[in-house]
């Protein structure tokens, strides 16, 4: 309930803050040697190559024979910016969810409340309980690479900012276990059993409100978990 919460609200905040962000030219290169700008891809160093999906004749929904990691190399952090402080309050949307997030008061590592420093948070990933702030982290229920080799790439600019910053996408983990589950689908990774359920649906919710097509693996990964699950 508080996860779906803060959701709401920060997504309703971050709509109305990203759209006039995303207007400048990206300030560095992918590991490709380009970049993105608009609806279209710029290169700018020698064997760069134009991703397949600004292919004449590609701009399509994926196939069984896409070959998702051969789009690795186009992403590009400065596309899916998500450590930011983007109301100048200070706060990083990290610092923002940790706020939002805790069972109990936090506390800062200064007076102008930046950086929090204690607070409690529900890995809901593992089970586990978190006192100190660095301790955790912030994950991508759906990873920005994920949705980045899926056909995020081909969104604008304030779409790929929306979606990296956007709580119902963003949950509270073990730093640990963000790194055991990297940019994995449902198909390779799954939380603890009693979270299972909630996180398929949140993977088929922040699927369906960004058109993002998954693999066909992960759905049906997320059609074998939902039908042990209660009705909603």
């Amino acid at each position: 309930m508080l996860h779906k919460l803060t959701s709401t609200l920060w997504s309703l905040g971050m709509l109305c803050l990203l759209p006039g962000l995303a207007t400048a030219h990206p300030g560095s290169l992918d590991l490709n040697g380009g970049h993105y700008y608009g609806p279209s891809y710029h290169c700018h160093l020698p064997n760069c190559e134009i991703p397949d999906t600004f292919e004449f004749g590609n701009l399509r929904r994926d196939g069984v024979f896409t070959e998702y990691r051969d789009r690795e190399k186009f992403f590009n952090e400065d596309d899916w910016s998500f450590e930011e402080d983007w109301d100048g309050d200070c706060q990083s949307t990290r610092q923002e969810m940790l706020v939002l997030t805790s069972r109990a008061t936090v506390t800062y590592t200064n007076p102008r409340n930046c950086i929090v420093r204690t607070g409690e948070w529900l890995d809901e990933y593992t089970g586990e309980v978190f006192t100190v702030a660095n301790q955790v982290d912030i994950d991508h229920v759906i990873p920005r690479m994920y949705a980045h080799t899926h056909g995020g790439d081909r969104w604008p600019a304030d779409k790929k900012l929306q979606f990296s910053n956007d709580a119902l996408n963003l949950i509270v983990t073990e730093k640990r276990e963000k790194r055991r589950k990297a940019d994995r689908g449902p198909n390779r990774y799954l939380p603890r059993e009693e979270f299972q359920c909630e996180y398929v649906r949140l993977w088929n919710a922040v699927a369906e409100k960004y058109n993002l097509d998954l693999e066909n693996r992960d759905k049906n990964e997320i059609k074998r978990v939902l039908k042990s699950c209660p009705e909603q």
